[in-house]
């Protein structure tokens, strides 16, 4: 399994709606089992984000509790853990491909035997699942975002059109990278992006030598709509098969490059798990 950490180098930046959304777009266009979670919880952002897809096919769950990281520590810390026991406790975005796990608010405040027991769930749904997309919270600062870096296959560390967050990634002496980063395979990923702004890729890649690619998610109206009604899973479904003329279309292929970049670093061949039209 290729467990993904998205990282950004300062709060603001839009992680959380760049990890839902290439986990929505993975779980439409390819076969493979994906997961999708925000260990450190705080406003709900990605159960939000989901939530018209999570009351459709979950609603039996939220009457009952029992969901989520906080149910699934204390099976890792009881050693019960088994192959099948984080899929037990997420809910449903899309049947047999997109999975999301209830986050922790306890990690706000985390004992280092909550976060080895994280670490452990995580190694545990590679059991199951192709893929995990993590949101880990922002800045170089935080236990719990520094030990899933660490224990990730591969960083998406997000950056915007903003000078001076791209001087801190750009930086030669790495003063704003955690350590963990150092030593880990990256993609920069560039959030909210404006392809009319002068800090355009081509011009950011010439100011800074920069020669590896440079991937986006743009900045899109109707996506921030649905993402605020709780239906982005809705926003795709309608845009899946757009032609070029379409508004959104820029949007659907920049999110869907990323996606294709992605699945390949980690190994994953996306022509063999591409599910064709009408699927």
């Amino acid at each position: 399994m290729g467990k993904i950490a998205f990282w950004g180098m300062q709060h603001g930046l839009g992680v959380t709606s760049a990890t839902a959304a290439l986990a929505a777009y993975i779980g439409f266009e390819y076969d493979v089992r994906t997961l999708v979670s925000q260990p450190q919880r705080t406003d709900g952002d990605m159960e939000r984000f989901f939530n018209k897809t999570i009351n459709q096919y979950n609603r039996q769950f939220f009457a009952i509790g029992g969901l989520g990281l906080d149910s699934l520590e204390r099976v890792a810390k009881s050693s019960k853990l088994e192959r099948d026991s984080v899929k037990n406790y997420t809910l449903m975005v899309e049947r047999n491909r997109l999975d999301l796990l209830w986050g922790s608010e306890r990690l706000n405040r985390p004992q280092q035997s909550s976060i080895d027991a994280v670490n452990m769930i995580f190694r545990m749904a590679a059991e199951y699942y192709g893929i995990s997309l993590l949101d880990a919270r922002s800045g170089n600062e935080n236990e719990v975002s520094n030990s899933l870096i660490e224990e990730s296959d591969l960083v998406i560390v997000c950056v915007n059109q903003n000078v001076s967050v791209l001087e801190k990634y750009f930086d030669a002496q790495k003063n704003h990278w955690p350590d963990a980063l150092r030593q880990k395979p990256h993609l920069l990923l560039m959030t909210q992006y404006d392809p009319l702004s002068k800090y355009k890729i081509k011009n950011i890649t010439n100011k800074y030598k920069y020669k590896l690619p440079i991937l986006t998610i743009p900045y899109n109206t109707s996506f921030k709509d649905h993402m605020n009604d709780g239906d982005i899973k809705g926003f795709f479904a309608r845009n899946r098969y757009i032609n070029s003329t379409n508004e959104n279309y820029y949007f659907i292929q920049e999110v869907g490059r990323a996606a294709k970049t992605i699945l390949h670093e980690i190994g994953i061949n996306t022509k063999l798990k591409r599910i064709e039209r009408g699927s």
